[in-house]
């Protein structure tokens, strides 16, 4: 059994209403509560505040969904945007893009796989986990 780190959790409290129009794309955008008015719409919102340590390319993003009936979800970091961890620990805010690229689209991006099927709902925790050394 591979022993994990916590980095960093939250649960999603809510999904702005043109989130879904992302899913083809392979898309979320994720904001803490402190989240504005005009980014809301577009963004999955979450009570996350403390980044523990950086993320890196090899670390897993793991979705719990609340219903003990639905199995959690995990995919792997592959790129990590030099503004990523910032963001994150300031702001609560990364953008995910579920494409398996090695390098990130934007500064304040990752990009995890496989591809995300389906949207999580609000109430799942998130968490990013590395390995312990």
């Amino acid at each position: 059994m591979v022993a994990h780190a916590l980095k960093y959790r939250g649960v999603i409290q809510e999904i702005g209403s043109m989130v879904p129009e992302f899913l083809p794309h392979g898309i979320l955008i994720f904001f803490g509560k402190a989240a504005p008015a005009e980014l809301r719409d577009t963004a999955v919102v979450h009570n996350g505040t403390q980044l523990v340590s950086e993320l890196a390319v090899g670390d897993d993003l793991k979705f719990s969904p609340p219903a003990d009936t639905e199995q959690p979800q995990s995919y792997r970091i592959t790129a990590v945007g030099e503004r990523a961890n910032g963001n994150l620990a300031e702001l609560g805010h990364v953008v995910i893009h579920f494409d398996g690229a090695t390098k990130a689209k934007l500064p304040g991006a990752i990009s995890v796989e496989p591809a995300l099927e389906a949207l999580p709902t609000v109430g799942t925790t998130f968490e990013f986990l590395g390995l312990k050394e």
